[in-house]
């Protein structure tokens, strides 16, 4: 299956994901943020990916009822 490309903009509050060749964005809110162990995750209020979808450029996705983003944290050298 080819890979869709995606955009996703992380703001205050609110994930919106877009796909190129769509004049369509999804907007969800978000939930709640964790950060464990060099990856952040966002957990987001509705389902923004389809079930086939596992990546969106550095986020990778999971969530059956909602989305879930999760991608490494990058550390700045001290």
């Amino acid at each position: 299956m080819k890979e869709a490309k995606v955009s996703v903009l992380v703001g205050e509050g609110v994930v919106t994901v877009k796909r190129e060749g769509s004049n369509r964005a999804l907007q969800a809110n978000i939930l709640g943020t964790v950060e464990a162990d060099g990856v952040e995750v966002l957990c987001l209020d509705r389902l923004v990916h389809a079930s086939h979808e596992q990546q969106f450029g550095e986020w990778t996705l999971a969530g059956a009822v909602t989305t879930m983003l999760s991608r490494a944290i990058e550390v700045s050298p001290a």
